[in-house]
């Protein structure tokens, strides 16, 4: 097979190409098959007519770096995504304070604006128009919906 381009500069580009993709769809993983791409682009370099080798290496990388380096690159680069239950995120919410614009019946959601980011709501009670409600905490079964509670007259 005939190029005008060498083995491993075409390695190279689809790695980096490959690579940098994982910006743009998150997920941590699309970004070893660019690893993969490298390690075959190294192998190209010095072996420029081995393709079948060109290709094990580049399963072979992929499968190992994946294997080895996913772990620890999301405890590095990710973090948690979820507080446990009672953890700080809650403490933080609990108590807090919300202004609902609209009426609110029980079982009905809404949204509500809290730290400068919009969030769904819904209550157990009825909640009036143009009130101050506080978060009681996170609906268990979807964590991006806040119950709200009346406050309590101090």
């Amino acid at each position: 097979m005939t190029t005008s381009f060498p083995p491993w500069l075409i390695w190279f580009v689809i790695g980096l190409a490959v690579s940098l993709s994982e910006l743009l769809i998150p997920g941590f993983v699309i970004i070893f098959f660019g690893l993969g791409c490298l390690g075959a682009a190294v192998l190209a370099a010095v072996l420029p007519d081995a393709y079948t080798a060109q290709v094990a290496t580049f399963i072979v990388v992929t499968i190992l770096s994946l294997t080895t380096l996913r772990k620890m690159a999301m405890r590095v680069f990710v973090g948690k995504s979820e507080a446990a239950p009672g953890d700080e995120r809650d403490r933080n919410f609990v108590t807090a304070r919300v202004l609902i614009e609209h009426e609110l019946a029980p079982g009905q959601e809404t949204q509500v604006r809290y730290r400068g980011s919009v969030w769904r709501a819904r209550a157990a009670e009825h909640l009036a128009a143009d009130t101050e409600v506080a978060i009681a905490g996170f609906d268990h079964a979807d964590k991006s919906c806040l119950i709200l509670k009346v406050l309590k007259p101090s």
